[in-house]
């Protein structure tokens, strides 16, 4: 569980970084892929040199172009994307289409960890008006929190993490259900991250679990 929160903590870090420079950065260049085969293997479909990168919050990211023709491939053909060589970026648009569940409350191209058997976004919480209205520019960083939202590909729904989502996952692994359910405060943010990240690593290991390539196949998003 450790290698997923240090993991969480530099992206987070990393995302604030890029949400503060982002202008700054001309010369990047983002790496698209239409597969989890393509994901999994590191072996991008196309890529963008110079695009304009849109942080509206460090965890929801747009990549557009000056040509809207290009942007509408960008939204509709990947389904992910990587900033540098550590930062990937899954396409809300390609979630909403195939997954059933909390996709809709996700928007543009979002923080993933994914390995050969599981996946998760992260997202801010609910933007107040504030935030909506003046974003960072009214010069205060974004205060909403992170939530988690597992991707499960045997149902084919993304499931917001709250109590209720997280016990839901965890009676396929009935020690930390109960260890879970029995904590006096497992309505607390910390907790849910704490067991559901325990479930991350339960399910990696678990030589019962499904590969995502065995349940997706080498999907495109067409």
């Amino acid at each position: 569980m450790k290698k997923w929160l240090h993991g969480i903590l530099l992206l987070t870090a990393a995302m604030l970084s890029f949400h503060a420079v982002a202008e700054d950065m001309p010369e990047d260049t983002v790496y698209f892929y239409t597969s989890w085969e393509q994901m999994l293997d590191q072996e991008p479909e196309a890529m963008l040199t110079r695009p304009i990168l849109d942080a509206f919050t460090p965890f929801e990211i747009y990549i557009e172009t000056a040509d809207q023709r290009y942007n509408r491939l960008i939204d509709e053909n990947y389904i992910a994307a990587t900033l540098g060589d550590s930062i990937w970026l899954i396409n809300s648009t390609y979630l909403k289409r195939d997954f059933k569940g909390d996709a809709k409350k996700l928007s543009g191209f979002v923080p993933v960890f994914f390995n050969e058997k599981v996946a998760y976004a992260l997202f801010h919480g609910p933007l107040g008006v504030k935030d909506i209205l003046f974003g960072s520019a009214y010069g205060e960083e974004y205060d909403t929190g992170m939530e988690y939202y597992y991707i499960d590909f045997v149902n084919r729904k993304v499931i917001r993490i709250t109590p209720t989502g997280l016990s839901a996952l965890l009676e396929d692994y009935h020690d930390l259900q109960m260890r879970y359910e029995g904590m006096k405060d497992y309505k607390k943010s910390d907790i849910i991250e704490d067991y559901f990240l325990k479930y991350i690593d339960r399910a990696s290991q678990d030589f019962m679990h499904p590969y995502i390539l065995d349940l997706m196949g080498n999907f495109n998003i067409e």
